[in-house]
């Protein structure tokens, strides 16, 4: 796409490592798309992503929409310059160094079951969207390549925000196309093109959501439900064609999550869910009636995948009995109840012929650490400005309700309040960094407080407790469970994890932590009092080198 002076609006010149850009020292190319270009960089030893676009009412919106934006799923925007100084053309945005995997990427080497899926990706999402669409912004671009699995706590974390769209406060483009990828546009906007006369397209969160059905279609099937831009009948396909159910290519894939991706597929905007706090109400809904079934790997194994060894010679083992450690849960509380009832109901979906997968295209990924602000970036002129924590509108906690009605563990609602006092420090037992490094247990990963199949809240107390590993953690199997000791502080709950206990009974030392967003323990949610706390079940678990 060409901007009044007739250049790409993401044509930039190729920068090598060692160039200095707006007082950041780039150390090479990430990804670069028709938007811009994202680069590694580093800045007072810190690193950071830096995205370079040029300066046109595109490079704005993108700016203002990330301004919009805290949260914990979302890749942080610390603030902007301009490049080169003497006559600036390009907004240099500095963002989070997101460090993981793109969803494609993940799903593949992870060859997650239907419940792992859920629970780490999709319900996540759909309240990070119900988020973000609350703040008046539309992604307009969401695919696999624009979420990053993060490694350092396993959340998926929305990037790239070149096509935004903002509700207010912006100018809009007038374009016979919307910005996107072909493969990922609504039929609403293919229908706008048609009928295309310049005003300007009227995008809604309708498109992100349509969005979200493509990508859980791939992530059920490994197939594009309408083929790529390479058919010359995309479009049409898109408009006219009903995917065959991905339960049918696909018999692991459970009937009732294959209804909500086709839920999310259908043709007219008011058979879909009408937001995304809905999408998100019944993927918490089919999560509390899960079966075992769910917990089978979406794809056959191959040879490339992981297997689950026994631990090598030598490590430190001892026979135990196998076990199951279900303790009595807590019924779903009455806020989950009235969220569930609260969905609009959508018609069933047809079914009809599959179309065969292509390459999608794939455009900016920009990866992230902690969020702080770029000192002494320049400022252009309105509607951008340097984004300060003082300055950013609140965004409504529709994540909060969720949560405290038994939403995913590290979902962004479950905002970490003043930290109390975690158990004192210790060491880890003898054997456990061998341990993680047999099985490749890196990063963060998900596990499951007892009752082990079913999300939400529900009651703890201190002393022992056995929690259930979500989903192959390196080579270390699914259902593994953990063992160790729960802690309270005021208002955190604390475990730590000292002793794996495989399928075949065998048991290894471990060192994890329960961690949320990147801080020590839970919050305790409402209702908890004296020697009980509630906490949301699905956690996140982190190997550490001591307790500290």
């Amino acid at each position: 796409m060409l901007d009044e002076d007739g250049q790409l609006w993401g044509t930039v010149p190729e920068l090598t490592p060692g160039t200095e850009v707006a007082g950041f020292t780039i150390e090479g190319t990430i990804a670069s798309g028709s938007f811009g270009t994202v680069y590694r960089a580093r800045r007072s030893g810190r690193p950071y992503a830096v995205k370079l676009v040029r300066i046109t009412p595109r490079g704005d919106r993108e700016a203002a929409a990330l301004r919009l934006l805290r949260h914990p799923n979302v890749v942080t925007f610390h603030g902007y310059g301009l490049w080169p100084e003497e006559e600036p053309c390009f907004l240099v945005l500095a963002l989070e160094l997101v460090e993981g995997r793109t969803l494609d990427v993940w799903a593949a080497e992870e060859n997650p079951s239907a419940l792992e899926l859920v629970m780490r990706v999709l319900l996540p999402l759909a309240l990070t969207l119900a988020d973000v669409h609350a703040s008046g912004v539309v992604h307009r671009d969401i695919k696999e390549a624009n979420i990053i699995v993060r490694e350092s706590d396993g959340q998926p974390v929305l990037v790239d925000f070149g096509a935004a769209g903002l509700k207010e406060g912006a100018l809009r483009l007038t374009m016979r196309l919307p910005p996107g990828t072909a493969e990922y546009r609504s039929p609403e906007a293919l229908r706008f093109a048609k009928q295309w006369e310049g005003e300007h397209y009227p995008f809604s969160p309708g498109d992100d959501l349509w969005a979200m059905g493509v990508i859980i279609y791939g992530l059920l099937t490994r197939t594009l439900p309408f083929g790529d831009r390479n058919n010359p009948g995309l479009n049409r396909a898109i408009l006219e064609e009903t995917p065959s159910a991905p339960h049918e290519l696909n018999p692991r894939v459970p009937q009732v999550l294959s209804d909500v991706c086709m839920g999310l597929l259908e043709k007219k905007l008011e058979d879909r869910y009408p937001d995304a706090k809905a999408l998100a109400a019944d993927l918490l809904e089919q999560c509390t009636e899960v079966d075992y079934s769910w917990r089978t790997p979406m794809f056959p194994r191959s040879g490339q995948e992981k297997s689950s060894p026994s631990p090598a010679p030598g490590e430190p083992r001892r026979q135990l009995p196998w076990q199951w450690w279900v303790a009595g849960g807590l019924v779903l509380t009455a806020a989950l109840l009235l969220l569930v009832s609260g969905v609009t109901p959508r018609k069933a979906s047809p079914t009809s012929s599959a179309t065969p997968q292509g390459n999608s295209g794939q455009e900016v990924v920009a990866p992230a650490k902690k969020a702080e602000v770029v000192p002494g970036a320049a400022l252009p002129p309105a509607p951008v400005a340097a984004a300060t924590n003082s300055e950013e509108p609140k965004m409504k906690k529709t994540i909060r309700t969720l949560v405290a009605a038994g939403c995913v563990a590290g979902s962004p609602g479950c905002v970490s309040g003043p930290q109390s006092r975690p158990p004192p420090p210790a060491e880890c037992p003898p054997g456990a960094a061998a341990t993680h490094k047999y099985f490749g247990m890196v990063g963060g990963h998900g596990a499951a407080f007892p009752p082990f199949d079913k999300i939400g809240v529900h009651p703890v107390r201190e002393g022992p407790i056995t929690t259930e590993n979500i989903g192959d953690w390196g080579t270390l199997p699914d259902r593994a469970l953990f063992t160790g000791r729960v802690f309270f502080g005021k208002d955190r709950v604390y475990a730590r994890f000292t002793q794996v206990r495989l399928l075949t009974g065998e048991v290894l030392p471990i060192c994890l932590e329960m961690v949320r967003n990147a801080d020590l323990g839970l919050p305790k949610e409402p209702g908890s009092k004296g020697d009980v706390a509630l906490i949301v079940s699905s956690v996140s678990v982190v190997p550490v080198r001591r307790f500290e």
